[in-house]
């Protein structure tokens, strides 16, 4: 396979990468703050919680708002989990968007060096072609 349509296949899959990357961080985002909303919503109602108990709840009161509690705590728990398998799968896809880049920055060094490559070759071909021709032109001009 040709370096140049390597280079157009790698450019295009650490651009898909990217593009990943950014759905996975906007998804990160969202979770981070659907955490932060919870956790600041737990406190209110912790603190409520507290203040409702210190002016007199009855049992059933107590023990509903209790349960609240708990599953706001578990929704907790499990936005925490959201927002760790999110990070997780940034970390990763960051890597693989790094990997990408560096594939393709090899390829371009390998392109540079095939073109300097080929560019020697032909410096070489037109100074052979030189030589050739001063070589004529030195035997021509002995011969007269």
């Amino acid at each position: 396979m040709k370096i140049a349509a390597l280079k157009h296949y790698r450019a295009q899959l650490e651009e898909a990468c990217r593009v990943e990357l950014a759905d996975i961080e906007h998804r990160l985002h969202v979770a981070t703050e659907g955490l932060h909303r919870l956790e600041v919503e737990a406190e209110a109602e912790a603190q409520q919680f507290m203040a409702d108990v210190r002016g007199g709840l009855t049992t059933n009161e107590v023990e509903g708002r209790h349960v609240a509690l708990n599953a706001l705590t578990e929704a907790i728990q499990q936005a925490r989990l959201v927002v760790q398998e999110a990070r997780r799968m940034r970390d990763e896809k960051l890597s693989e968007v790094v990997e990408a880049s560096r594939e393709k920055k090899k390829l371009d060094i390998l392109a540079q060096r095939e073109a300097l490559r080929l560019r020697r070759r032909q410096e070489r071909r037109e100074q052979g072609e030189f030589d050739e021709v001063a070589g004529r032109r030195f035997i021509a001009g002995r011969d007269h």
